[in-house]
Formats: structure tokens, sequence, C-alpha cells
């Protein structure tokens, strides 16, 4: 029996209680009948109906059949005396030790050391959190609903379970690396095949796998602020952060800590916000009067000591674990020198990388606002006490849903009851230079008197480490998040909407918390534009909700950098808008452009052409901005409407944001003398939106970039909610009235599309109508043959694949052919072909069939190296017969008699592409990090396949790329998939990896020898292109080691049922091939 559904049928589900989470553990020390199951419930009807969190402990059988296995011994509120701490364990890495108080019970589990102890621990904190928050409404936790298991424990047995001994730990933890991997050694000095961590005895404080937690007294850890439990709930420690709430009068490098419940200085509420009075409605309607005071709280600041202590601690132990070197806190991976949190992904924190999702147990996480992480509803806080709020007030009134209606039928008539109001953003980008948060950002986030409505706030270039390209970890995304929020304007109350974070790219959402009753579908995404469209260092990042009846995009990009590469911004900003997607349950994703309104903000990179350093500058002095803008990239790309067509930029007025000594006001006077430019820009679309400031801020100087802000105010479309209701019956009305009136039909532009010949990565767009003939309302929508998971094959892509139509609309669905790299290999082998039949479903009415036809060029991407040894001509002198054959071994039979046939020792492609990269870019810095121009790479995949023309085309960087497309495309990647797991398991070992090399087919182990010979020879000239192995082991061993299509399912619910992780997987791939990096190698 499900685990999550056994606790569930315990629970009084008529008052709404909810199983959270669940954690399977042993009672210490009774071992043998000692095994406990500990249940995480929320009762959404307690404390005035905002929820209470309650723990409850279970015995357990081995296998649970049915919920009469799990038998209750313990119910533990979640109040103030309530605390836990983790410890890890020198005898046992598989599991950690997690000690509990709460109301006179000591308790110590034993819980596997694995990520669904991260995550119940996680959310047990959260449920910390929301005890104090609660506590600083006034609302003092009751648990009489908890009183109803503690009867039941009563009366159960008369007798103390084990449960009620003072149990204590006799075991000192140790600061042990609980996987014991072999650290990266240098590039001149092999390592030994295995090393054996040796047990520490250095307290685990400062590498424990939740929480810093420190032994010798429990801490409470809320918002990233560890503070000593209270020791009443009449008495709790302030916090600026606090369950996704922020309280921006906790200015904590200006105020000192003081109680938020015993302060006497509690100073009156300063300003008022009147909710928009429709224009029909009189300015006495009660459902639109707003008696709710804003401003000022009552306390609720911390000290800078004790922000400063916090960091620097955090800062500390970190390199001290760096630094010492403890034995066996090498990486499982080798990248022991990485600044990444230990343990894998065990310590408790927000996670800002993924979208709401619903775990593989089934616990939902409601993540709309990080902190709410219990209920869907929308609980509104203001950090401090607060009058009663009239029912009636704009904070408290929920937005009217309607049922039984589509959302397309409403919108059409919006205008009739909507009206506009402004509402003002804030918008701030700043490229940071992989610099700390020091500074003080006021003058940058709260310039202005009035608080805005909304932030949104980009960073870029965040965290310049190496390891940021490659992994998710990065000790500034809190850093900077944490300075943030102490530095939002002081007059404003506000609640993080979301925060999201690509390598350096980082954007932050703020809403004011009146308005958060108006918020939904809050949707974050990313896409990464640097080498082969993933690496990151390049990309947006972007959030997306509705307010009111207005959809809001905010975009935070990183554009190629360089003078000369605007071409290539202009290809970023393409792929950006083409990739962005925002999936909605229920929905069709959404694409950027469709939302009312769009911010995009960023380091966009484009320069000042055709003049020289001394001229601009000279120029800059006599304020001749009309001149240098007139030069300026991007001005000159939006005119010849190749970039942002439809985005206007507030007039510029502002210096040059671009480049400056860092810590100073001065131009870049490197050896480089970079031209100023204004690479740091806002842009706009839509209608309503009236820029009021946009500026610079030449105060912060830590960057070689200022930053840059604007304020916009944007007209949103307020319901009048007496007239939304007015219209939704009426439509209800009319859909009745034509219930049954008619068949939907519909009537297609053509039911043929030939698509041609089709190329590797050239895509084929075409374009089909569909019009609504009929007298009814329908949805239309495309729908998977009998058997098929898709209602099209991989290459075709089809928008929008479902929509609802009324009488007389047109749509135009677009077809996308593109044939990319995981699907070449099935049309040179002969496997698929151009060839596919759509089916267009008529709700309640017939199906349509589009017949989809083309022809595909073979190319030698997507060929297998068995094939490509085997070609001693180029693909394109070959018929697609012969391609065929020679892919399925076919030819290579009929020419193995021959005397004169004799496969190459590498494929001549691969040879081609690295000898082009030993001979030119050899010195070239950052070789693998950059990306090629698109046009280039189908130019040198023209060379490849044809022998033409005799040099390869294109720059370095896009041979770089090319290569690795090259290797990604391979029919079977150059490790073979049945050696896939065996390559994972031995990773450490280099003595196991060497003889699994041994089993490789020849010209695989040719080619793995070959790259790795290329490798090493670009890491002894590292000083001029700035690689290093951990880099090349990371980008190349995802290439070499691709997991098999059999098992990517099973990898995939590995992931989600979080016995593994993506993390972890890609580190032993980039060790396998860093053992061969690092020692020589030759069968």
């Amino acid at each position: 029996m499900d685990i999550k559904i056994a606790v569930q049928e315990k629970l009084n589900t008529a008052a709404g209680e909810q199983c959270i989470d669940y954690l399977e553990g042993t009672l210490v020390p009774d071992w043998l009948q000692g095994k406990r199951l500990l249940a995480l419930v929320h009762c959404p009807t307690a404390a005035r109906g905002v929820g209470e969190q309650g723990l409850l402990i279970f015995t357990r059988p081995d296998i649970i059949k049915q919920s009469s296995d799990l038998t209750l011994v313990r119910a533990l509120p979640i109040k103030g005396d309530f605390s836990y701490t983790i410890e890890t364990l020198a005898k046992d890495q598989a599991v950690v030790r997690a000690h509990i108080k709460a109301a006179g019970t000591n308790l110590v589990m034993e819980v596997p050391f694995a990520q669904p102890s991260s995550f119940f621990f996680n959310n047990v904190k959260k449920s910390m959190a929301a005890c104090l928050e609660k506590v600083k409404q006034g609302i003092v936790p009751q648990f009489f609903w908890m009183q109803r298991y503690q009867l039941q424990i009563k009366g159960a047995s008369a007798q103390p379970t084990p449960d009620l001994l003072n149990l204590t730990s006799s075991t000192t933890p140790t600061s042990t690396d609980p996987f014991g991997m072999t650290s990266f050694a240098p590039l001149t000095s092999p390592i030994s095949p295995h090393s054996t961590p040796v047990p520490s005895s250095t307290s685990t404080a400062s590498t424990n796998p939740f929480m810093s937690h420190a032994k010798t007294m429990p801490l409470l850890d809320v918002g990233g602020v560890n503070a000593p439990p209270p020791p009443s709930m009449n008495r709790v420690t302030s916090d600026p952060v606090l369950h996704g709430y922020v309280n921006l009068q906790a200015q904590s490098e200006l105020a000192s800590e003081h109680n938020l419940l015993d302060s006497t200085d509690a100073r009156a509420p300063t300003t008022k916000m009147v909710h928009p009075k429709p224009p029909s409605i009189s300015s006495t309607s009660e459902a639109w009067r707003i008696s709710q005071d804003f401003g000022n709280n009552a306390g609720g600041s911390s000290s800078s000591s004790t922000s400063s202590s916090s960091s620097s601690s955090s800062s500390s132990s970190t390199s001290s674990v760096d630094k010492v070197g403890v034995p066996g806190t090498e990486f499982e991976d080798g990248f022991a020198s990485l600044n990444l949190e230990r343990n894998g992904s065990l310590p408790i924190r927000d996670n800002h990388f993924q979208e709401d999702q619903q775990d593989a147990r089934g616990s939902t996480f409601y993540t709309n606002l990080d902190g709410h992480a219990f209920t869907a509803e929308p609980r509104t806080s203001l950090m401090g006490s607060q009058p009663d709020i009239d029912t009636l007030g704009y904070a408290s009134v929920k937005p009217f849903k309607p049922v039984g209606i589509r959302e397309e039928i409403l919108k059409r008539r919006e205008a009739e009851y909507t009206f506009p109001h402004d509402f003002r953003a804030f918008v701030g980008t700043w490229n940071v230079n992989g610099k700390g948060a020091t500074e003080d950002l006021r003058n940058w986030l709260a310039a202005d008197p009035k608080p805005p409505d909304m932030y949104a706030i980009g960073f870029q270039e965040l965290d310049l480490s190496k390891e940021a390209f490659l992994f998710n970890d990065s000790i500034r995304e809190e850093e900077w998040h944490k300075r943030v929020i102490m530095c939002l304007h002081q007059d404003g109350v506000y609640i993080k909407l979301k925060l999201i974070r690509l390598v350096g790219m980082m954007l932050l959402v703020f809403i004011q918390e009146r308005h958060y009753p108006y918020i939904d579908e809050v949707i974050a995404g990313t896409v990464g534009t640097g080498i082969m469209g993933k690496m990151g260092n390049k990309g947006a990042v972007a959030v997306r909700f509705n307010f009111h009846n207005t959809s809001f995009c905010f975009i935070n990009s990183h554009l190629a950098a360089h003078m000369e590469e605007y071409e290539r911004r202009n290809q970023d900003y393409h792929d950006i808008c083409a990739r962005m997607k925002f999936e909605r349950e229920q929905h069709q994703p959404l694409g950027v452009m469709q939302h009312d309104v769009v911010i995009w903000m960023g380091d966009l990179n484009y320069r000042i052409n055709d003049l020289a350093v001394d001229t601009v500058k000279t120029l800059i002095y006599n304020n001749s901005f009309k001149e240098l803008l007139m030069q300026d990239q991007l001005n000159r790309q939006r005119e010849l409407s190749r970039v942002f067509k439809g985005f206007d930029e507030a007039p510029i007025g502002f210096l040059p944001t671009y480049k400056y000594n860092s810590g100073s006001d001065e131009w870049d006077s490197s050896e480089k003398q970079r031209v100023p430019a204004w690479c740091d820009r806002i842009l706009h679309r839509g209608a309503c939106i009236v820029p009021k400031v946009y500026r610079s801020h030449m105060k912060l100087r830590l960057s070689d970039h200022k930053p840059v802000s604007a304020l916009y105010d944007i007209g949103v479309k307020v319901v009048d909610e007496k007239k939304f209701r007015e219209v939704v019956e009426e439509e209800i009305r009319k859909l009745d009235r034509q219930e049954n009136e008619a068949l939907p039909q519909v009537t297609l532009g053509r039911n043929e599309l030939k698509l041609g010949e089709l190329r590797f990565m050239e895509e084929r767009v075409e374009m089909v109508e569909v019009a609504n003939t009929g007298q009814v309302n329908t949805m239309v929508e495309f729908v998977a043959k009998l058997d098929d998971k898709s209602c099209c094959k991989p290459w075709l892509k089809v928008e929008p694949q479902s929509t609802f139509m009324m009488p007389g609309d047109m749509i135009e669905v677009k077809m996308t052919a593109f044939i990319d790299k995981n699907t070449a290999s099935a049309f040179n082998a002969g496997t698929d072909t151009v060839e596919d039949i759509l089916i267009l479903h008529l709700e309640n009415g017939k199906d349509y069939y589009i017949t989809v036809t083309g022809s595909y060029r073979p190319s030698s991407f997507g060929a297998s190296l068995e094939g490509l040894v085997r070609m001693h001509e180029p693909i394109h002198e070959m018929s697609a017969s012969q391609v065929v054959a020679l892919e399925t071994n076919l030819l290579t039979k009929q020419k193995a008699s021959s005397a004169d046939f004799q496969s190459y020792d590498i494929p001549k492609e691969i040879w081609m592409l690295v000898d082009y990269l030993f001979r030119n870019g050899i010195h070239k810095e950052n070789l693998f990090g950059q990306e090629g121009l698109h046009s280039e790479v189908l130019a040198i995949r023209d060379f490849l396949d044809t022998g033409f023309p005799e040099e390869i085309p294109g720059s370095i960087h896009s041979v770089a790329e090319s290569l690795l497309v090259f290797l990604a495309s391979l029919k079977e990647p150059v490790i073979p998939n049945k050696f896939y797991q065996k390559c994972l398991d031995g990773a450490n070992n280099f003595t196991l990896c060497k003889q699994i090399m041994k089993q490789l087919p020849r010209c695989h182990r040719n080619v793995f020898k070959y790259l790795t010979a290329l490798i090493r020879e670009l890491l002894m000239h590292s000083d001029d292109n700035r690689l290093d192995a951990k880099t090349l082991a990371t980008i190349f061993g995802e290439l070499f080691l691709r997991c098999p299509p059999e098992d990517k399912e099973r990898e995939d619910a590995a992931v989600r049922n979080r016995t593994t992780n993506r993390q972890q997987i890609t580190r032993k791939k980039a060790t396998f091939v860093y053992q061969f990096i690092i020692n020589e190698y030759d069968d």
C-alpha cells in the first residue's frame, strides 16, 4: 500500500487534515523494534483558518499493507519548543541522525542520507517558520486538533512507549564526506585508482548535510537567520524573511533587533492605499472600499551583526572545508575544489530552479510564492501587529472565478467588465561581474520617495566560477538574494513571487502584499544560448504571471559579448523568443510575446560602432549622447527590424554603463581600453506602459558595469466584479441556447503538406489555416494515433496542438519540421521517413486528416562510427540506399571480401574538425565556451558532407561547436550504450575504467583516445585558452556517455523518486573522462 495513503486514512479528513510529507527511520538505540514512520500533517482549519502543522510518529512493519499496520505512538505539535538537529556518523555514511526535541520529548532517529530526508526536514523547517509568522501576527497556536491523537495514544496503552525515553547519542558525529570519492589530482600527477576516506573528528556544524546547526544548542533556521528556539509562544525573534514574506522594515544595517510582541515603540502606520474605483460604481460602495493601513510595522528588524555574522560564518565554513582538505571530502566526481555545498543535494534550501511540482510520492509543493508550502489558498501577512482588516477590503477580497465557461469566451468581452488602473513597476538590471554583495543597494532599489507596486530585478554574471557553468549550486545566489531583500523600499511590504537563476543570470520578482490575492499563474523559465544551447553562460531567465486581468512577462538576459558579435546577439535574442515557453496545466504553453506586458532587461551587450575610444569619451564629456546613440548597435538593429520588433525604450539620458574600472567611476584603463557603451538596457512592449524614469546609478561601483533602473506606470485591466458576473451569466445563457443546435464543423486551408527535402538542423515551417465554419463553439485538438503517445513524430512540432474556436474564428496552425541530433540517426539508418498523418479532432464532432510528406538528405551528422570509418567518400556522393546499407552493415558484408577495402582508424570528419582546431584554436580563449553562428555550423556541415570547399568555413568557435554537435548526434555515443552503467559505477577507479575501455569496439576506442589526446593538448596551453580539466571533462562526459533510450525512463524515475539526481550522474560522467585526461592511457 502507498505509505502516504495509509497515513492519510489515519487522519481526520473531515477537518481537511493532510499528510504533507513522510519519512521512514529507526529509533535509536532500539534498532530491532524501533522502526518508525514520521508524518508531517497540516490542519488548514486551525489557527483562525491559517493552519497548523504537527508531527505524528507511528510504529511500522517492514511492509505496510494497510493503514491498520501503523500504530500512533507520538503526536508532537510544531510550535515554539520544537527543534531538531542533524548529525553525520563516521561508522555509517548511509544514514544520519535526527535529534528531535518537543514537549518534553527527546528522540533520536536514524534516517537515510538521501533526498527524501532533505525534503522532509525542509518541510519541517517551513512549518517552524510558519509558526513564528503566526505568532508575529498575534495568532497563538492552540493545536486543539491534536488532542484527538494524544487521547488515542493514551487510550492505546498506559505504559510509556520507547519514544518517551530521553534518548541521547553516544556516537560523536564527524565531518566526513558521505561519498568518499577520489579528488581531482593536478594535471601532471596521476592519482591512485581509489582512495579510502579517513574518518575525521571535526565537528559536523560546518558540513551538516541538512543545516549548519551547532550541536550544543538547537537552532531554528528561519529565512536564512539562525536563532535559538523561543522559550515560549509569547516571545519571538524577528526576522526580515519569513515563509516567503519580506518585511521591509527589517533594515538590518540600520536598526537593532528587538522583539515584536514585547516592543512598546511601535510606530503608527503612515500610508494608505485605496482600491481603484470602477467608473460605474459609487465611491461609497463597500465592495471597493479599503480600510487597511500599510507602512511601518512595529519592530521586525534584525541587526547588521546578525546578518553579517550569518554571512561570514557561511562563507568561512565553506572556505574551511575547501582549505583543510578533510579526508573523504573529495569529489565523488573529483571536483573537490568547487565552491559547492557538500553532500550532494541534501542541504535544506528553497529550490528556485524548478517550477511548481508534485513529488514522486504525491506531496504537492505549492511554490507560486516560495514560502507557501502547504496550501494553494493565498495567505496574507504584514509581519507584525496590524489592525483587523475589513472583509470587504482590497487585501482580502478574492477574485470571482467562473465555473462552466471557457476563458476564451470571456476574454473576448473583456472591455465590458474591466477598467484600467495604473500600477508602478520598478525594473532593475546589473551585471555584477562575479562580485560579492558588499554594497548598500538602496541607492538603486529604493531611490524614489514612493514604494513601487512590484519589483523585477535582474542580475548577470552573478557567479563567474567555471563550476557555475556546469552545476546548479552557487554561493552568490543567497548572498545577493538577502542583500536585495534588505534594500527594498522601506515603505512597502513585499512578497517574493519567484526567484529563478541560470548560472550567472538571476531574476527576482516581488509584489506588494496587498496585491497578492490578484496574482496567479506564476511560472518561471530559462533558456541557455551558450554552446550547443545548454551551457547557460549566455541566455535568459524569465518570470510570467497574471495580475488582475493583465499578463506580465519579465525577462532578464545576457547576450553574446564583443564589439563585432552583434549578429550573434541577434541570434541569441531570436533563440530566447523561440525557446522560452511557460508550461501551464491544462493549457497550451505560452511564449514570450503572448503577454500583455513584456519587459526585457539585462546586459544586452550591444556596443557603439565605428567610433574610436577617445572620440566616444570626448562626445560623452560634451553630453553629445544623440550622436553616440546614432551609432549604438541596438538602435541600428531595431531600426532594421532585426531585433526587439514591437519593443520601445525610454530615452537614454545617462552615461554609458560599461566599462569602468571596478571600484571607481573611471573608464576602463586596462590594456584592452574598451569603448564605453550602453550595454545594460531595459525595453518594454505592450499598451498602456508609460516610462517615468530611466537611469543609471553611478554610486554603485563594485562592478565594471553600472546598474540601471526604470520606473513604469502600467495600465492594468482591473475587473469590475459586478459587471463580470453579468457577462458570465449572459454567456452561460447563450451557450445553453446554442447547445444541440448544430454539430461543429471546420474548414482546412489544405490537408496536405509537402515539405520538400529536409536537411540536418535546417528548420522548415508551414502554416495550415483552420476556420470554424459551423454554428457552434468547438474545441479543436491534434490527437495521437492509436498506440502513439504524441500527435506527431518527434521531428515535427505542431503549435497550437489544441485551441477553442467560436463560429467565424480562423487560426493558423504552425507546422515546424526540424531534424536534429536526436532524430537524424533514424533517417540515416532508414528506420524513419519524412512522412506522417496528423489527426485534427473536433470535440463532439468528426476527425480531419492532414498528410505530411517530404524527403531527407543524409548527413554525416547522425551516422554511426562504424559506418563513418567505412565511408571513404563524402556522404553526399552516396545514394540514400547505400547510406542505409552502410548503417545496417549490409554494404560492409558485401565489401568485406574485397581485398582493397579498408576501414579508417577514426572517421575522416572527426579528424578534419580536430585537425583544424589543433592548427588554429589551440591558443584560442574560451574555445568550448562560446557558441558559433548557426549559419556557419550549417556551412561546416556542408563541408563535411560534400568535401567542398577545400578549407573548413566559419570561425574557430563554430568549428568547436560543430565537433560537439557531431558527437552528440552519433547514432551510438563514443562509449556504446551497453557500457553506460559500467562506466558510471567504475568512474572512480582508473583500473576499472581501463578494463571497460578494452571491451569497446575498435573504432569507438580509437575516437575516445583521439579526443582525450586533444583535451590533454588543449590543457597544456591553458594559460592562453583559459580551459581547465574539470570543465572539459564535464562537456565531453555528457557527449561520450549518453543514457541508453531503453534506460531513460528508469533514470528519469530515479531522479523523480530522489534516489539519485542529475548532478550526481553528470559528475560521474565527468569523473570517468577525467581519469583519462590526467592519466596516460595506451592499450
